[in-house]
């Protein structure tokens, strides 16, 4: 078995995985996992900057990620692809979908090599439930006959109250993974046994190393049942 982590270092704990995640990118909102996908199978080339501005890995060490048929082998050679959509936010410039680090001001160092026409005209975009709903239904014919497991973010709350927009969105995608009889795995569900404090760290972006290995164990025995 060998599966593909479309997604953040919350999912990194999944047994067999391809380190895909880690060597390119880690994903946040629907359209950056397409962008992705289409470039593990060749079907996309992204031009400078955008090489290095679409990809984490390649905004961390600051030089660009290109495509390669090891990338693409270990993408299709895999039996499982999980995916975590944890946003529904996509970042924008000449129709490429920039990882946020290399715009996000309130990262330290992110930005510093994103060039300042990009930084001064990219377009932050909310996505549309609909928009979200075909871009997850494109997601599972690109994945296909491969399996797909969605996962969502916690479900966290901020002095009290959840926060709306990522309750928001992760009633979204229970609805259209019902809707589509996708498999899907809220977070909160997998640790309800525990409270917010003792699996998410203070900037609720971060499972703490207890929440990291309950819900590890709790994907890779979801996993194990397949």
């Amino acid at each position: 078995m060998s599966i593909t982590l479309f997604g953040t270092c919350r999912i990194n704990g999944v047994k067999n995985h391809n380190n895909l995640n880690n060597l390119i990118n880690y994903t946040h909102s629907t359209k950056e996992v397409i962008q992705q996908i289409q470039f593990l199978l060749g079907n996309l080339s992204l031009p400078e900057p955008y090489d290095k501005l679409c990809f984490r890995t390649g905004i961390g060490e600051n030089k660009p990620i290109l495509y390669n048929s090891t990338l693409h082998k270990l993408f299709s050679e895999s039996t499982i692809c999980i995916v975590e959509i944890c946003s529904e936010k996509k970042y924008i410039h000449n129709d490429f979908y920039l990882h946020h680090l290399c715009v996000d001001k309130r990262t330290p160092g992110g930005h510093i090599h994103t060039p300042k026409i990009i930084l001064d005209n990219f377009e932050c975009v909310k996505q549309t439930y609909a928009e979200i709903e075909n871009d997850i239904l494109e997601i599972r014919t690109l994945i296909e006959p491969r399996k797909m497991i969605l996962v969502t973010h916690y479900n966290s709350k901020r002095n009290g109250q959840y926060i709306e927009s990522r309750q928001t969105l992760i009633q979204t995608l229970n609805e259209i993974c019902d809707k589509h009889n996708i498999p899907i795995i809220n977070p909160s569900d997998a640790l309800k046994d525990f409270s917010q404090d003792e699996v998410m760290t203070d900037d609720l972006g971060h499972y703490t190393p207890l929440g990291l290995t309950k819900f590890s164990e709790y994907l890779n025995e979801y996993i194990g049942h397949l």
